[in-house]
């Protein structure tokens, strides 16, 4: 496989993430690691600057990685890159149905072929979403993010908690 592109929001990074990005790295020549910037969703916590720098920090030694970030249609996206492959990594048989529709439509909308990866077992249930709802909690996240963003992550989301707590007080 010449290129494709894992596309995400990577609000935080994971080690899920980071499973997939090694996985699909050793199939293709070129894999760029795409943050979407999608105005339908919850504003992303981490700005994409940080995301970008997360992202850089944990994929630092695989050499055909390329982190960039779109907003619009992902197809768009990929004939900008001339990338006719999408990486998508599939947790439960829910994100099959999901990514199904997903991958339908983008073929309908632009003849991007969609490859799945099955999760591996010891990260399906970790998700960012899960990331951003133990921290403030006072959580270590070494388990569900890579050791080289975790400090931050943890830091930045504890806090949040703590400030909108003290905040909220009367």
């Amino acid at each position: 496989m010449k290129a494709a592109i894992y596309p995400g929001t990577f609000d935080p990074p994971t080690l899920g993430h980071l499973n997939v990005i090694q996985r699909a790295a050793l199939q293709c020549e070129r894999l760029v690691i795409a943050i979407g910037e999608n105005p339908a969703k919850v504003t992303p916590v981490f700005s994409l600057e940080e995301r970008m720098d997360f992202l850089k920090a944990i994929t630092a030694g695989i050499a055909n990685i390329e982190i960039l970030s779109f907003s619009g249609l992902l197809v768009d996206f990929a004939h900008s890159q001339r990338i006719d492959i999408i990486i998508r990594a599939i947790r439960t048989i829910f994100d099959f149905e999901y990514e199904t529709l997903q991958a339908q439509t983008n073929r309908q909308l632009g003849a991007i072929e969609t490859f799945y990866l099955v999760v591996e077992e010891k990260y399906r249930l970790i998700s960012s979403t899960l990331v951003r709802e133990i921290a403030p909690y006072g959580k270590r996240l070494h388990d569900f993010v890579p050791a080289e963003i975790e400090a931050e992550i943890f830091h930045r989301l504890f806090h949040m908690q703590k400030h909108k707590e003290n905040y909220s007080r009367p």
